[in-house]
């Protein structure tokens, strides 16, 4: 059975969702979760992802995130490899963590962003432990769950850097508290129910949650890809554009006075402008970390990421460093 399609374009929202294989536990112990999440968040920062909503249980989990540069399959590879790979040496577990590949159906319309991330707030509730519980408990249940961005959502001193709680705003009270308060009593009011409206959506398309009217435009717009194509495979909308290697090393040596050829010989003489055209290179030329690393003199696995890491500590106490990277990567983007 061919495989279902990707859909992935700048700016698209995604309820994304992990199983472990054959629905195993993925999460054993709270470690495995704080490590999920250490590599959740550096993947966030890496692809440059925005969080919106997230709820791990221990054989799946649930994401509510926005790709602005269209690239959720890279996200994805990153976030799942490296979990993945964890969890293989630490928990001597073999084989595939996760059930075939993720899922990621496109969201459309504030009503059903704000619709999915009560569906993935709620599923602490869903299992089947708490079937027989009252709604007090599930309610007590859903305040006391640490792997959720529930937390966050209804507590301003529970706020977490990695989620944006943008959506909020679509609850319409005059400060962030009311709004807050608002939102605890939009999901508590499906504590002991479930959501009519998303549920025909969900069960409408494998592809869209929204509308008729978005999952028909989702629709017309596979139909006419499928008939151009004739496989299944990921669909770019618009197609990406990514700068060659050798432009983005180019770009970078000429913004900040390096030299091209420096910057390609195996060593740190280039100091911070290598790094930086490193990390340019792993965000938008669609290569991994060993062919980029192969294009800038190093033979191991792990230099491309060791130097990552560097800059990432350099520009947490360098503002002006965060602001070049970031007009570096607008200008490659633009072409």
């Amino acid at each position: 059975m061919p495989r279902p399609w990707r859909i992935r374009f700048p700016g698209a929202k995604y309820h994304v969702t992990v199983r472990g294989n054959a629905r195993q536990t993925i999460y054993h112990a709270q470690s495995d979760y704080r490590r999920f999440m250490e590599q959740l968040t550096s993947a966030l920062e890496r692809d440059e992802v925005v969080l919106y909503a997230y709820c791990l249980l221990p054989n799946h989990g649930h994401l509510l995130v926005e790709t602005p540069l269209g690239n959720i399959h890279r996200f994805m590879q990153r976030l799942n490899t490296a979990y993945g790979m964890y969890r293989r040496y630490k928990r001597n577990r073999p084989g595939h963590c996760f059930q075939g590949r993720y899922g990621a159906k496109l969201v459309g319309g504030d009503e059903y962003i704000l619709r999915v991330s009560r569906y993935i707030h709620l599923n602490p509730v869903r299992i089947k432990r708490m079937e027989a519980a009252s709604a007090s408990e599930k309610t007590a249940c859903l305040n006391d769950y640490p792997w959720s961005s529930y937390g966050g959502y209804v507590d301003g001193k529970r706020i977490e850097e990695i989620v944006n709680y943008r959506w909020l705003r679509l609850m319409d009270r005059s400060t962030p508290g009311r709004s807050r308060i608002a939102y605890r009593a939009y999901v508590e009011s499906m504590v002991d129910g479930e959501d009519p409206v998303l549920k025909e959506a969900m069960g409408a398309s494998c592809y869209a949650i929204g509308d008729g009217e978005f999952r028909a435009q989702v629709h017309g717009e596979l139909r006419e890809v499928r008939l151009n194509k004739g496989a299944y495979g990921d669909i770019a909308w618009p197609l990406e554009r990514e700068p060659d290697m050798d432009v983005v090393t180019q770009t970078v040596a000429g913004e900040l006075g390096a030299d091209v050829q420096e910057l390609r010989r195996h060593g740190r003489r280039a100091g911070v402008a290598k790094m930086i055209a490193i990390e340019l290179c792993c965000r938008l030329c669609g290569k991994s970390q060993r062919e980029v690393g192969r294009s800038f003199g190093y033979k191991g696995n792990g230099a491309v990421g060791k130097q990552r890491a560097k800059l990432r500590e350099l520009m947490a106490g360098d503002e002006a460093l965060r602001r070049q990277l970031t007009r570096l990567r607008k200008k490659l983007a633009e072409g």
